[in-house]
């Protein structure tokens, strides 16, 4: 009873801890699943930069900001992917610097009011920047024009789809964050200088010059067996250089392709079906809308000689209308030519023109046409082409000088080859509307169009399965890197190495392969990846090595560290048998004598020249040149390639007479002109950057 009613009495307390553990795990169940908890929230960080993370949405948002600006800013509406890939750095490379020197600008108290960004803009101190955008440049003098800053402030608002406002707001947000690196690095170019006795001892380093006689005896002349080493000579060298053996992330793959290479039944089905289709192009009368509808490759309006065309077809120069060549297979596709007319056409043409761009209520066709009519009427076509002209030519009075056949977009070229000398034409074409003058034309010939049907050989869907099949198979079957490479060697499959890094863009010349770069930085080593696919190619790769940034293990650098101990060893060995050579020798050719080794000569060795005449880079042996005296025998001096002992003859130091100022003047501008990277670069490292981005793209 007792324990009865005291269960009774604690029920309360009990009731509330079961209550309280229930929701405790419900809390704790909901952050380890939840896409927004405090457990896996750096999981949705891009990068760590100084402390501060950037959010995938944030690094994603600007990239698409950049993207668009530079969409609006040239026109296209589609990017190709190297250019979003140099977009996407860009945006990276900008990211990195806002966030690394946001606590140095803040510290430094430096920004940019209102007043001097107007000033850069529109007032009395613009920016470079600014005078070289052309549409603020003076049609008729090229040169800036303020008054087309002020026009394009006054009416930008007035853009209905909001475009030039957002263009230009994100030009001069990045002129004024320019602006304020600028203060940053000329604060440190300020406190940057020289003095006169570094300068008379560059000048000394760079004039001084010295001749001496020497011998050698190189360490790849000494046998190893006349030198060992232990375990414990290895492993103090290791550590005693470790600098040395600093490495870089990455990992090392091997992998197996599977093209998907057209078989034999794809080409017989492709003559299959252009022979099919032959007699239907025999008998067409528009044979252009017959290619456009038809063909693989789009109709070639150009009119050429007997001597352009392939030799395979170049019979058809002599056959007449209509006459029909093929099927022939030429490279990967098969082929029918048809002769479909003859022209007597120049080779060349020289012409000028004036080119008005399609803009905002401005009709391309109607304002050229109107200069024709003034030009027809007397106007000057070289001074009109120098005024309204929107084409690079228009300096030139718009001279495009002679020119080949299929050099200029279509309606351009049959304009000109098809005229006559002296035209005035209009014509439109991808660029705008343009007036040609047809100013002179090369001697004409007969010329022949020919009409091509072309059926490209390519794999078919059967081919594609037959092929990721067999990919599937090895994939399936080799789950681990050993069976991996065994089956490859007994399918006598090729196996293709690649060492990835995390920022790399693509593996080999594998494109738009991302997705097995991302793969193999998620991977363990040994494993095998899933069947990937990249256009007409499936592959399966493995990840054989990993090697993580830091310091390289002996173990993985042993052979260097062997090959750099022998050399101290036998440096060692050198070094006592040569002095041994100098004792009691009162001549250099004592010493040759006694090592059985000839007298060598030097001359003009310079000290700060990257390497000596005849010896390469031996810096051990610069710094004696400049510090031993005249004639005197060293003592052995240990090298890159061998032992030395040498004897100074002759040292010229003319520095002794130069005025350093000119020197002092020139080594401050060098460390100024490094400011700008070395800065940045030394703001980086210390900033700590962790970039995640490799997980994301």
């Amino acid at each position: 009873m007792a324990t009865l009613q005291k269960i009774r009495n604690n029920a309360g307390l009990l009731v509330s801890i079961i209550i309280g553990l229930a929701l405790l795990s419900f809390i704790l169940g909901d952050l380890l699943t939840s896409g927004n908890t405090l457990f896996n929230k750096s999981q949705n960080n891009v990068a760590e930069i100084a402390g501060k993370s950037i959010p995938i949405e944030m690094y994603q948002g600007k990239i698409d900001e950049n993207l668009e600006n530079y969409k609006r800013q040239t026109g296209q509406s589609a990017l190709d992917q190297p250019t979003m890939d140099r977009l996407q750095d860009q945006t990276w490379e900008q990211l990195v610097r806002d966030y690394a020197m946001e606590d140095e600008l803040a510290e430094l108290g430096l920004t940019i009011c209102g007043d001097e960004l107007f000033d850069m803009v529109q007032g009395n101190n613009i920016d470079p920047q600014i005078k070289q955008i052309p549409i603020f440049q003076n049609q008729q003098t090229g040169q800036f024009d303020r008054t087309l800053v002020l026009q394009f402030l006054k009416n930008m608002e007035q853009d209905p789809t909001g475009n030039a406002q957002s263009s230009w707001n994100a030009f001069e947000k990045a002129l004024a964050e320019e602006k304020i690196n600028q203060k940053y690095n000329t604060l440190i170019e300020k406190g940057l200088f020289a003095t006169t006795i570094q300068a008379k001892i560059e000048l000394v380093n760079k004039n001084l010059k010295s001749d001496f006689d020497y011998v050698t005896i190189k360490y790849n002349s000494v046998s190893d067996s006349l030198i060992s080493f232990t375990e414990k000579d290895l492993q103090k060298y290791y550590d005693e250089n470790t600098d040395k053996f600093k490495q870089v992330e990455s990992r090392e793959i091997v992998y197996v392709t599977f093209p998907v290479v057209a078989s034999e039944e794809d080409v017989v089905e492709t003559k299959k079906w252009i022979d099919g289709i032959k007699e239907e192009f025999i008998s067409t009368e528009n044979n252009q809308q017959f290619i456009s509808l038809n063909s693989d490759i789009p109709f070639d309006a150009k009119y050429y000689s007997k001597d352009e065309l392939p030799e395979l077809i170049s019979f058809l120069y002599d056959s007449p209308v209509g006459t029909t060549f093929g099927s022939y297979k030429e490279n990967e596709t098969y082929n029918i030519s048809k002769v479909v007319d003859f022209k007597n056409l120049p080779d060349s043409v020289k012409a000028r023109h004036i080119l008005i761009k399609a803009e905002a209520g401005v009709n391309g066709l109607a304002k050229a046409d109107s200069l024709l009519t003034v030009i027809k009427k007397g106007g000057n076509f070289a001074e009109l082409a120098k005024q309204y002209s929107a084409d690079g030519s228009a300096a030139q009075g718009g001279e495009l000088g002679w020119f080949p056949a299929g050099a200029m977009v279509p309606e351009f070229n049959d304009a000109c080859f098809i005229g006559k000398k002296g035209d005035v034409i209009t014509v439109e074409t991808q660029f705008g509307a343009h007036v040609i003058e047809i100013m002179d034309q090369s001697k004409k010939s007969n010329k022949v169009q020919i009409a091509t049907l072309t059926r490209t050989i390519v794999p078919s869907s059967k081919t594609y399965q037959n092929t990721y099949a067999q990919a599937s198979k090895f994939g399936a079957s080799n789950r681990d890197l050993t069976s991996f490479q065994a089956s490859a060697d007994k399918e006598k499959l090729s196996i293709k190495v690649a060492t990835i890094k995390k920022e790399d863009k693509m593996v080999a010349t594998i494109e738009n392969s991302r997705s097995l770069i991302r793969w193999v930085y998620k991977s363990e080593k040994g494993t095998v990846s899933e069947i990937l696919e990249f256009g007409d190619l499936f592959l399966v790769a493995a990840l054989k090595q990993v090697q993580e940034e830091g310091i390289a293990a002996l173990s993985v650098v042993r052979l260097d560290v062997e090959r750099e101990v022998k050399k101290q060893k036998k440096a060692a060995f050198l070094i006592e048998k040569m002095g041994a050579a100098t004792k009691n020798a009162s001549t250099l050719q004592m010493v040759a004598d006694k090592l059985q080794t000839p007298i060598k000569e030097t001359v003009n060795a310079n000290f700060a020249a990257y390497s000596i005449s005849g010896l390469g880079f031996e810096p051990e042996l610069q710094a004696a040149i400049v510090s031993l005296p005249a004639n005197k025998i060293s003592a052995p001096i240990e090298g890159k390639s061998g032992v030395f002992i040498i004897q100074i003859k002759n040292i010229q130091n003319p520095a002794a007479s130069m005025d350093p100022s000119t020197e002092k003047n020139m080594m401050a501008r060098t460390y100024r002109s490094r400011v700008g990277y070395q800065v940045f670069e030394a703001i980086k490292e210390a900033s700590k950057i962790e970039d995640r981005r490799s997980e994301f793209y």
